[in-house]
């Protein structure tokens, strides 16, 4: 039996666009290597906003399973969730805690010579529809030059995160009706900007508006959104437990939920929040905006989903582009990496 002997955070690419990456290593020296969210980016400081999520992996976490069998990921699971409780089941707590069970994922993968995708069913799709998700760029020329390096790579549709009609009619007069478009505004606006902007935009290819409102995670104001503008709207990278997840799919707000593989506390919990998505007929599409073991992770969800329509690419290049390559993409389609475990 392989036991756990040493669990390692580091602060990747200490950059604004930082990685909490979790390494797993047993007593027969194999690794796992995982990845927590890496908090809300500080240009002025790179790296500190990640030091609290870091804090809890070392401090709180990984001592409650140091020494004990990496297999019995589920029982991990629960048990670090029951103890952590009084600091909270959502937040600071599960985003630590995704990176420790993504680890466990990879590592148990590796040790078994197979997938991690096989660890949860198998795929069912062979290929899914990609999207170059662009950071904020606030600059029409670099949007659409941006654009166009991802439509000659062979994407079909974009998203964008700037909070001016003017970079949707920009795209629209530029690449016409082909090209889709996703919106997100991270929650910018009020109910009534929110509006404002949704019917200035409606007329265009946009395949979704995403978390529309403030506070994000409103759901009764989304779905006013989602009613007054009749624009499909996404949203979920901002919830964290089950019971959050059947709440916002009962408000009926959604057409696509975007749980975030890095907060809601991994794998483990991925697997149930894939049956929500079947309970109540929703496209899934996990939201995530790095390379490396948070969208591998993202990518065997998805692949072993029935539900699931798009996923999200970081259309990102130079220094912020960090240090792992982007998986098998073709004609706007990206493919599931071959390689045990998260391949990584």
């Amino acid at each position: 039996m392989s036991t756990i002997k040493k669990i390692e955070v580091e602060i990747f690419n200490k950059n604004p666009l930082a990685q909490v990456i979790v390494t797993i290593e047993t007593n027969e020296e194999e690794k796992g290597v995982g990845e927590a969210w890496w908090g809300i980016p500080n240009p002025n400081d790179p790296g500190s906003t990640s030091i609290p999520i870091a804090s809890v992996i070392e401090n709180l976490i990984a001592p409650q399973i140091l020494g004990k069998d990496n297999s019995t990921i589920e029982k991990h699971w629960f048990d670090i969730l029951e103890y952590g409780y009084r600091y909270g089941d959502q937040g600071i707590f599960s985003m630590g805690l995704s990176g420790v069970d993504l680890a466990l994922w990879d590592l148990l993968g590796k040790q078994l010579k197979v997938p991690v995708v096989e660890l949860l069913g198998g795929a069912i799709h062979e290929s899914l529809p990609a999207y170059a998700s662009l950071p904020p760029l606030r600059d029409p020329s670099l949007v659409v030059s941006e654009v166009k390096r991802a439509v000659d790579s062979g994407f079909s549709a974009v998203k964008l995160h700037e909070i001016d009609p003017m970079y949707i009619d920009l795209l629209h007069n530029s690449f016409g009706e082909s090209l889709g478009i996703m919106v997100d505004v991270n929650g910018h606006f009020s109910l009534s900007e929110a509006v404002a902007f949704g019917e200035k935009i409606s007329n265009r290819n946009i395949v979704w508006y995403e978390e529309p409102v403030r506070p994000m995670r409103d759901h009764q104001a989304i779905k006013k959104v989602a009613i007054q503008t009749g624009i499909p709207i996404a949203a979920g990278e901002n919830e964290y437990t089950l019971n959050d997840f059947k709440q916002i799919l009962e408000s009926e707000a959604l057409t696509y939920l975007q749980p975030e593989i890095t907060k809601i506390g991994g794998l483990t919990i991925a697997k149930k929040i894939t049956r929500l998505t079947e309970l109540y007929d929703i496209a899934l599409c996990p939201h995530n905006f790095r390379s490396g073991p948070s969208l591998n992770a993202s990518l065997h969800w998805a692949f072993a989903s029935s539900k699931s329509k798009w996923i999200e690419i970081p259309w990102i290049q130079g220094e912020f582009a960090g240090s792992y390559e982007l998986p098998p993409l073709s004609n706007g389609k990206v493919f599931l990496p071959q390689g045990h475990g998260l391949d990584l």
